[in-house]
């Protein structure tokens, strides 16, 4: 788990992401995947801050409150795509310039097994 964040994350780049994820699923998807991600939006906006979602046991709990009729499969996927998706935005905030230049590079220059 990441150290606690000093200040909050910014949280319309995680609304932003979180519908950009939405308008993923809604292009072809399963309908199980679109309520998921809907629910996530849903979520994020009632709480309206990013750093919650970083600790795996406060977003469970959390989407288990919001969502408490639901089933624990549903509940696991959307606590997960909160949490990806934060910690996502966690790590472009806090991994050094230099770590995300070197993966580019090694991504760019990747060689494909045949």
């Amino acid at each position: 788990m990441p150290e606690p964040f000093k200040k909050d994350l910014p949280f319309d780049e995680f609304i932003y992401k979180l519908k950009k994820e939405l308008e993923y699923h809604r292009n072809g998807e399963t309908v199980y995947r679109q309520q998921t991600a809907k629910m996530a939006l849903d979520v994020a906006l009632t709480v309206r801050k990013v750093t919650p979602f970083l600790n795996p046991v406060k977003v469970k709990k959390t989407v288990d409150g919001y969502f408490p009729s639901h089933g624990n499969h549903r509940k696991n996927d959307v606590a997960k795509m909160l949490r990806v998706i934060a910690r996502s935005i966690y790590l472009e905030r806090t991994v050094p310039e230099e770590v995300n230049e070197y993966v580019n590079k090694k991504v760019k220059n990747k060689v494909v097994l045949k």
